[in-house]
């Protein structure tokens, strides 16, 4: 089977436990306003531009026979227009112009995931996103062959999937990172796109189940970075869960050049928490019954 991938990441530290290897999958239903990763969302190849690089030749536009590409203060691209033929890319001097992802079988995603197999040790191999229940059949493969070969794997997941299809990921994942963003049905609905019911049904089922489920909140300004959000989801994952792991993740403004790239704002204008207000936020954590607290 084949999957649309946007993004690997070797060594990674970050992705479950010890040094692993992070395979990107595209596709998301959720919309989160400060998303680190927004060529991830579509599940889709779409052309991707580093304005940075440009020095406005416009040897692009001339190469571009579809008429998708136009410059005045900036290079200008029309999707809808874009037929992904490639000219463009290949005439940029500049390597400024690139595709956003790519088509890989699963049998060559293994390989790229298993390439840096000797330095998993400790460690593995993570699948996150975009959304990996996107693309769950490719995700499904991928997962069951690391697994086959005794490979440690994770993934990173909003768990907005049918439950049905999560119970086919227990015998092959090792660890699963559940981000919950918003307890507030209403709120999360708004804000994120869709409804979390399924999201907070599924984290209770791994739970359940006896999986291994880390628990991440990103702390947003102005969104999710709250007294009572956080406070909401502590008391929902202390009761469902006894001996919960959560991990609150800082506020990472560094995706703003992906936005721009993308001829779109960033709608996100705050600053990263300080150490004084990570803390406030894990000790939210601590007298509602989580003690084993992570902040990145």
């Amino acid at each position: 089977m084949n999957g649309l991938i946007f993004e690997l990441t070797r060594f990674a530290v970050h992705d479950g436990p010890g040094i692993r290897s992070t395979l990107f999958l595209k596709g998301c239903p959720l919309r989160c306003p400060w998303c680190q990763n927004p060529e991830g969302l579509q599940k889709a190849v779409r052309l991707w531009q580093n304005p940075s690089l440009c020095i406005g030749c416009r040897s692009c536009v001339h190469a571009c026979k579809a008429g998708a590409l136009s410059f005045s203060d900036r290079l200008h691209i029309d999707e809808q227009a874009c037929n992904l033929c490639g000219d463009c890319i290949a005439a940029c001097p500049a390597a400024a112009l690139s595709f956003d992802g790519r088509e890989v079988s699963s049998e060559e995603a293994v390989e790229l995931l298993l390439r840096d197999r000797e330095f998993y040790d400790p460690g593995g191999v993570t699948l996150s996103g975009g959304e990996v229940f996107a693309q769950w059949q490719f995700a499904l493969e991928v997962l069951a062959a690391c697994h086959d070969r005794g490979v440690d794997t994770a993934i990173e997941s909003c768990l907005y999937v049918e439950p049905e299809i999560l119970k086919k990921f227990l015998p092959v994942v090792d660890h699963f990172i559940a981000d919950i963003k918003y307890f507030d049905r209403e709120t999360h609905r708004q804000v994120l796109g869709v409804d979390n019911a399924v999201i907070l049904k599924n984290y209770a089922a791994l739970v359940d189940a006896g999986a291994d489920v880390l628990v991440r909140t990103p702390l947003i300004p102005g969104y999710t970075a709250t007294e009572e959000n956080i406070r909401s989801i502590a008391r929902f994952v202390a009761k469902t869960d006894r001996k919960a792991r959560y991990e609150l993740l800082n506020f990472n403004p560094l995706c703003r050049g992906k936005y721009d790239s993308l001829e779109q704002p960033y709608p996100v204008s705050g600053r990263p928490l300080t150490a004084e207000e990570m803390e406030f936020y894990c000790d939210i954590l601590r007298r509602e019954g989580i003690f084993d607290v992570v902040e990145e």
